[in-house]
This record gives C-alpha cells, sequence and structure tokens, in this order.
C-alpha cells in the first residue's frame, strides 16, 4: 500500500505501513506577489575616500624621509629619498640599470659601491663581493658613489 503523501514504508514484519507527513505543505497562491527585495541601501553619510576638510598639519625637516646623493662614477647624479630601493629611486631618475630579479637573488644589479653605507631591506641571497651591492633591496644610509 502506498502513501500518497511520500514513500512506501514497511514495519519489521514487511507489511506495509501507514505513515503520517512530517510537515504540511502549504498550497501556492498564484495572486500573491513576493516579498520585495530591500529597497534602501544603507550608505555612510561620508565617502571614507575622501579626505576631511580639515588642514593637514605640514610635517617637520625631522620627520621628513633623508636625501642622499648618489654619485655615478660616470659624473651623473641623483638624489634618493623617497623609493623602496636604490634601483627604483635610479630607475626614477632615467638611470639605466640592468636586472632580474628585484629581490637580490639573481645578482644581476650588481654595481661597485666606491663610497658609502647602504642598508639591506631584504638580506640578498645572491653572492655579492667586499666593495659591491645590490640596488634592488638596499637603501642608502648616507651619500654614495657607486659605478655601474
Amino acid at each position: 500500500m502506498k502513501d500518497n503523501n511520500g514513500p512506501e514504508a514497511f514495519d519489521l514484519d514487511g507489511q506495509p505501513q501507514q505513515t503520517q507527513p512530517e510537515f504540511e505543505l502549504e498550497p501556492e497562491q498564484a495572486d500573491s506577489e513576493p516579498a520585495p527585495a530591500q529597497a534602501e541601501l544603507y550608505l555612510p553619510d561620508h565617502n571614507p575616500e575622501q579626505p576631511g576638510d580639515t588642514p593637514q598639519l605640514p610635517l617637520s625637516p625631522e620627520l621628513l624621509p633623508p636625501k642622499h646623493a648618489v654619485q655615478l662614477a660616470d659624473g651623473r647624479a641623483i638624489l634618493f629619498q623617497h623609493a623602496g630601493s636604490l634601483l627604483e629611486s635610479m630607475e626614477a631618475q632615467d638611470i639605466d640599470v640592468h636586472y632580474q630579479c628585484r629581490d637580490g637573488y639573481c645578482g644581476s644589479c650588481r654595481v661597485q659601491l666606491l663610497e658609502g653605507n647602504v642598508h639591506y631591506s631584504k638580506e640578498p641571497l645572491a653572492f655579492i663581493d667586499d666593495g659591491e651591492i645590490l640596488p634592488c633591496c638596499c637603501i642608502p644610509t648616507s651619500a654614495l658613489k657607486i659605478k655601474l
């Protein structure tokens, strides 16, 4: 015997058994409209990407990044201040430097350090001799003189 409300069920003796449905389905009403989606957007009163109208205070000279002169052996000179690496600064000032990885792995950007000091923001993995630096992962800490 098959129940009209679901699959056929049997008791332990294999006899058909009547089951009650677990829930009642409400008949669908053809004239009812679906619930409207939220019609309003809740946006902040101001745009968080735009700065406020309050004036910015100028930075004191002590808080500005230091400027370091970089003298090339061929007579050209640049000024390092804001770049993330010496290589980025040289590229921004139209100094052509050969490079490949930009992370200190390959050593392609190796240059001779004639005068000055640098700090490595990430320790280079490429082998460098004394008197050589990798501009891709260092910044000057003093005025420099380098030979490309």
